[in-house]
């Protein structure tokens, strides 16, 4: 009795330390982050530089994560709010070339550590008689 009492518990405890232990580095957002620093865009994936030679490209990044994570990964774009709006256009149009489409986009000043989410509307709105 006191043996299978013993086998059961040590069967149980992998199955509870499992349940236990920190998500995988994986299941959270894929960040990536286009900051100005001194009067450049600086692309960022999941704090790493990018952008910054050929073989270190945003595109060829982003297709990494995709072989590591799938294409259903939620992505979070955060844009520095005094890049130009233009930097969103060129990050979409990367997430979209290889598949990613399940993303948020969102823009901060990077100093105070908070970011504000962008909601697009699919309904368009007329410009103002004054424009």
């Amino acid at each position: 009795m006191f043996m299978l009492a013993c086998s059961l518990l040590a069967a149980l405890l992998p199955m509870g330390a499992a349940n236990s232990q920190a998500p995988a580095s994986g299941s959270g957002p894929v960040v990536v982050s286009v900051r100005v620093e001194r009067g450049s865009s600086i692309y960022r994936l999941n704090g790493k530089r990018v952008e910054d030679s050929a073989n270190n490209s945003l595109l060829r990044n982003l297709g990494r994560t995709v072989e590591e994570r799938g294409t259903e990964a939620t992505v979070f774009i955060i844009i520095d709010v005094r890049a130009p709006f233009s930097e969103v256009g060129k990050v979409e149009t990367a997430l979209d070339k290889v598949g990613m489409t399940q993303y948020r986009l969102f823009v901060s000043n990077f100093h105070d550590r908070i970011m504000n989410e962008i909601h697009w509307d699919e309904t368009p709105i007329p410009l103002p008689p004054a424009y």
